[in-house]
């Protein structure tokens, strides 16, 4: 059985969320260059998000641009705020075993049920009929939060290994 030490398994933690957090804003992106397809072709009436944007600015450019960066922000709120308490939570958990973990120990059941039911939504969503804006704004912004929470995970890593070192 795999089994790792404190700093390795925050950081393995992190690094499913930063890997899982790419993988979303590609996803995010390529339903985002859907949409910049659909503006350069003048068909805005599918966009609900892209004409709620637009209403704030004085192009379909400055539009997108909005779009994005709303969507950035939200995800950095998200990670930073929501996200923190289970990045803590699972930092909790990993340092109250003795080290080295066994990989099979650092996620509790009802994590691992939440993880699983998250990713069923994903592929329920991915066959919603929602615009293409509307599924490239949630991945992205999604995906961006999940980036900002692996970066918690690194901060977390690395004041355990400082604490290993200091004792």
């Amino acid at each position: 059985m795999l089994r790792l030490s404190h700093r390795h398994a925050i950081l393995f933690s992190g690094l499913v969320w930063l890997l899982i957090g790419v993988f979303l804003i590609y996803k995010g992106l390529n339903y985002m260059v859907m949409t910049g397809d659909h503006l350069r072709d003048h068909y805005i009436q599918g966009l609900p998000l892209i004409r709620f944007f637009s209403s704030f600015s004085k192009d379909l450019n400055q539009a997108a641009l909005f779009f994005i960066c709303t969507s950035l922000l939200l995800g950095y709120v998200k990670g930073r705020f929501a996200l923190k308490k289970s990045v803590y939570r699972v930092v909790s958990r990993i340092t109250s075993f003795p080290s080295p973990v066994p990989l099979s120990k650092i996620y509790s059941l009802g994590y691992l049920v939440l993880i699983c039911s998250m990713m069923g939504m994903g592929m329920v969503f991915k066959h919603l009929p929602l615009s293409v804006d509307i599924k490239g704004f949630i991945d992205f912004t999604i995906g961006a939060a999940l980036i900002n929470g692996a970066m918690l995970y690194i901060r977390e890593a690395i004041k355990v290994s400082k604490k290993s070192f200091a004792s």
